[in-house]
């Protein structure tokens, strides 16, 4: 079943298992993408994962299918994550790499490649919360039109942050690049 289909079902028929279909179809993306704007921080990843299907569930009724739902819900995930981000005025990335706690190998570890997975992950760190979110984003196969919705941007502006991303990623990353 769609998407539309689904909240269809919920909405009108208060058919439970339609919205849990959609929650499992789209828990994981939603999780990941918090949890990689909280680096080390699950507790604060876990407490807006929960806010935003709270919210999703109030505002359901309002969505419209203009984008895609699991932009939309990216949407209201963020805007929780913001909302977090300016009562903390906190948040420092250094803080977040020193917390890192040493439980074991990595699964790259294996590869020889830990000195450049930790670059990776430390420069990704290092990057302004805009462009590091529209990084995060795209490594998990989201789209630049459904970036721009999540932020609350042009298409161009999702691009522009993404190719100051990789300018500075490769400044940063020189010593690992041939």
């Amino acid at each position: 079943m769609t998407d539309g289909e689904l909240i269809k079902l919920y909405l009108k028929d208060g058919d439970e298992s339609a919205f849990t279909q959609l929650y499992q179809r789209y828990r994981k993306p939603v999780y990941s993408y918090l949890n990689d704007l909280f680096p080390h921080q699950s507790h604060a990843a876990d407490d807006i994962f929960q806010q935003t299907w709270l919210r999703v569930i109030d505002r359901l009724k309002k969505y419209k299918e203009k984008g895609t739902f699991l932009a939309w819900v990216l949407r209201i995930a963020h805007n929780f994550a913001m909302d977090h981000f300016r009562r903390s005025r906190r948040f420092c990335a250094d803080e977040n790499l020193e917390s890192r706690s040493d439980d074991g190998p990595l699964p790259h570890d294996q590869h020889g490649d830990r000195e450049m997975k930790e670059a990776l992950e430390h420069a990704v760190v290092q990057l302004p919360m805009e462009q590091r979110e529209v990084v995060r984003l795209r490594q998990s196969g989201v789209s630049f039109a459904e970036i721009a919705v999540v932020q609350g941007v042009s298409v161009n502006t999702a691009l522009g942050r993404m190719h100051y991303a990789v300018q500075r990623l490769r400044k940063d990353l020189a010593e690992f690049i041939e």
